[in-house]
């Protein structure tokens, strides 16, 4: 996708705050579950407006929930900062059915063989990746695939499912 572009110091591929936030992404939400799986934009102080029925929002913890000054969860977790400013909430019981990818369609790399893998991809050449999540107390994963200057594919998987 931009592997033949000039690339500035900084790529920014979403901000919540920009006109078509998603433009680069698809977006796949369960359709078995269309009261707790969706993907919506919401004000992250205010968490309005609602979603889309049949769509409810789950209550979001703030630090006023906390009570006094402790701002830890029950399993020692610091809930985040709330945002004057809109944010994208992803929900669902099952990542695996509602999440939002860039680029919008990727192969099925195993099938591919030896294809050049990185017509497929971003193309973004930077050694670096910055990532800013609200720790809402719940479990959550994120996923980026990389392929290296040799061609081989892998895979970062950040998720708060396994603590070991």
């Amino acid at each position: 996708m931009f592997s033949h572009t000039l690339q500035p110091s900084l790529v920014s591929l979403f901000s919540s705050t920009s006109s078509d936030a998603l433009a680069l992404f698809r977006t796949s939400s369960d359709p078995a579950l269309p009261s707790d799986s969706f993907i919506h934009f919401i004000h992250d102080g205010l968490s309005i407006p609602p979603p889309p029925s049949p769509g409810v929002l789950l209550h979001l913890p703030t630090i006023n929930d906390q009570g006094d000054q402790d701002d830890t969860h029950d399993h020692g977790y610091k809930y985040g900062h709330e945002l004057d400013q809109t944010v994208l909430h992803i929900q669902s019981p099952t990542i695996q059915t509602t999440f939002i990818q860039c680029p919008p369609t990727v192969p099925n790399f195993s099938t591919l063989g030896l294809l050049d893998r990185s017509k497929f991809g971003l193309g973004i050449k930077h050694p670096w990746m910055y990532l800013q999540v609200r720790n809402l107390g719940r479990n959550w994963a994120f996923e980026v695939s990389i392929v290296d200057n040799a061609g081989r594919v892998g895979i970062i998987r950040l998720s708060t499912f396994q603590v070991n």
